[in-house]
C-alpha cells in the first residue's frame, strides 16, 4: 500500500509492505537507484546506511511496538523494520507492517499547516526524516514504562514472600529488555555515519538536528539502562531470599532427621530381630511397649537437645 502526502516542496511516500509494482512505480524524478529499490523488497537483517549521488539509503530496526504485550503470538517478531530513502525533496518509507507512530505523523503533517515554518526556504527532506525519527524514539517509551511498571510489581511481590512466582515473571522481563537492546544496539554506530552523510547531502546546517536525533536515541538506552540495573538488583534480591528459604527448608529436614533417626535406628533392630526370642524385651510381654516407650523417649530427647542449640 502506498500513502503520498505533500507539503509544499516536499514529498513523503509512505510504503506499506510494498509489492515489485509498487516499486517500480515510484516516480522517475525521484531518481532512486535501482540496488534501492531491489532492497525496498525484502527485509534487511540488519541496520545499514548507504550514500548515494541522488539519495541515502537507511535501515533502522525498532522494537515492536507490541512486543512487551501480555497477548503476544509466538510468530510474532520482536522488532519492526523501517527503511528511509532520503532525497533532497523527497523522502521514502518502507515497511513489512503497520506502525502506528508513521500513521499518528501523517495525521500531524496533513493538518498541519506551519509545520517546517521555522527552516523556511531552507526545507528538505532531511527534515522530514528529523520529525519521523524522534517520533519513532518517542514511541518507544511506552515498552520501557511497560517493563518499569512490571519491575515496581515485581519488586513489591518478591518482598512479599513470592519468590517462587517471581521467577518465571523476571525470566519475561529480561526477554523484553534483551529484546530491545539487541534492536537498538547498532543504531549508534548508524547515527554516526548518518550525520557524516547529512553534512555532505544537506550541509553542515543539518547538524544540530542530528545531534537532537542521537540525544533522543541515547534517551531511550539511558532508560533501557536503568531498567536492566533495577531487573539485575531486583533478581538478585529474589535469588538470594529464595536460597535462603531454600536452605531454611533443608535446614529444618535436617533437624527432622536427627529428631528421629535415632527413633527409626530402633525401630529397625527390633524390627528386624523381633522373631528372636532370646532378643531382650522382644520375648517378654510388653516388649512392643517397651520398644515403642524406648523410641519416644530417644526422640524426646534429640527434640530437647535442638531446642538447647536453638536449631529450630
Amino acid at each position: 500500500m502506498t500513502k503520498q502526502i505533500k507539503y509544499k516542496s516536499l514529498i513523503w511516500l509512505d510504503l506499506t509492505n510494498p509489492t515489485k509494482e509498487e516499486i517500480a512505480s515510484l516516480p522517475d524524478n525521484f531518481k532512486v537507484h535501482p540496488l534501492i529499490k531491489e532492497e525496498l523488497r525484502h527485509p534487511s537483517p540488519r541496520p545499514k546506511i548507504d550514500l548515494y549521488d541522488e539519495a541515502i539509503h537507511l535501515v533502522l530496526h525498532f522494537p515492536n511496538e507490541n512486543s512487551t504485550n501480555k497477548n503476544d503470538s509466538p510468530n510474532q517478531t520482536n522488532h519492526q523494520e523501517v527503511d528511509f530513502v532520503l532525497g533532497q525533496n523527497f523522502l521514502i518509507t518502507a515497511h513489512y507492517e503497520e506502525i502506528q507512530p508513521l500513521e499518528e505523523f501523517a495525521k500531524i503533517l496533513e493538518a498541519s499547516e506551519g509545520w517546517g515554518r521555522r527552516e523556511g526556504k531552507n526545507l528538505h527532506a532531511g527534515y522530514l526524516f528529523y520529525y519521523i525519527i524522534r517520533q519513532l524514539y518517542e514511541s518507544l517509551e511506552p515498552g520501557l514504562h511497560f517493563i518499569n511498571n512490571n519491575l515496581k510489581r515485581a519488586e513489591q511481590k518478591v518482598f512479599g514472600g513470592q519468590q517462587e512466582k517471581m521467577v518465571k515473571t523476571l525470566a519475561d522481563i529480561n526477554r523484553y529488555l534483551l529484546d530491545f537492546r539487541w534492536t537498538l544496539k547498532d543504531h549508534e554506530e548508524i547515527l554516526q555515519s548518518l550525520e557524516a552523510a547529512t553534512k555532505e547531502f544537506y550541509g553542515n546546517t543539518f547538524g544540530y538536528h542530528m545531534r537532537s536525533i542521537t540525544g533522543d536515541y541515547h534517551k531511550v538506552m539511558n532508560s533501557l539502562e536503568n531498567n536492566e540495573q533495577s531487573f539485575k538488583e531486583i533478581r538478585a534480591v529474589n535469588e538470594s531470599m529464595l536460597s535462603i528459604k531454600n536452605n531454611e527448608i533443608m535446614k529444618t529436614l535436617a533437624v527432622l532427621a536427627f529428631i528421629f533417626l535415632p527413633a527409626t535406628m530402633i525401630g529397625t533392630v527390633f524390627g528386624m530381630s523381633g522373631s528372636d526370642l532370646n532378643m531382650p524385651l522382644i520375648k517378654s510381654e510388653f516388649g512392643f511397649w517397651w520398644a515403642l516407650g524406648l523410641m519416644v523417649v530417644t526422640a524426646v530427647i534429640s527434640f530437647l537437645f535442638v531446642k538447647f542449640k536453638k536449631w529450630l
